[in-house]
């Protein structure tokens, strides 16, 4: 039985997005990841808060992308126009006051100081 390469995508981009919430406890956190080319250990400084990843996750499946994400990925329809429309949902959401809240509130849940949401 040989693995379809769009259910490798799919799970590459699940591990990805532990691997981004798992990241860092806060903005100077370090990490290590492994280079692909070399297989040695790199060390990484993370760029984005705690309450920033957790924020952009809220707005990912709010958005209804993380659904049309799953559902493209099972059906190989990556033009469809319900991804298109989750991905504009996402954009809106990502870059809007929504994100900015819930960095706000989940900064606040986990004792971190507020910074400006970035807009990345």
């Amino acid at each position: 039985m040989t693995r379809q390469p769009r259910f490798n995508r799919a799970v590459l981009q699940l591990l990805f997005a532990a691997a981004a919430v798992t990241a860092g406890a806060s903005a100077q956190a370090q990490s290590f990841v492994s280079d692909p080319e070399s297989g040695y250990s790199v060390s990484v400084q993370s760029t984005v808060s705690r309450a920033e990843v957790l924020a952009e996750l809220k707005v990912y499946q709010e958005s209804g992308l993380a659904a049309a994400e799953r559902v493209a990925s099972e059906t190989g329809a990556w033009n469809s126009p319900a991804l298109q429309a989750a991905r504009q949902r996402y954009g809106v959401l990502r870059h809007g006051e929504r994100y900015a809240a819930l960095v706000a509130e989940y900064a606040a849940r986990r004792g971190e100081p507020v910074r400006p949401a970035s807009k990345a």
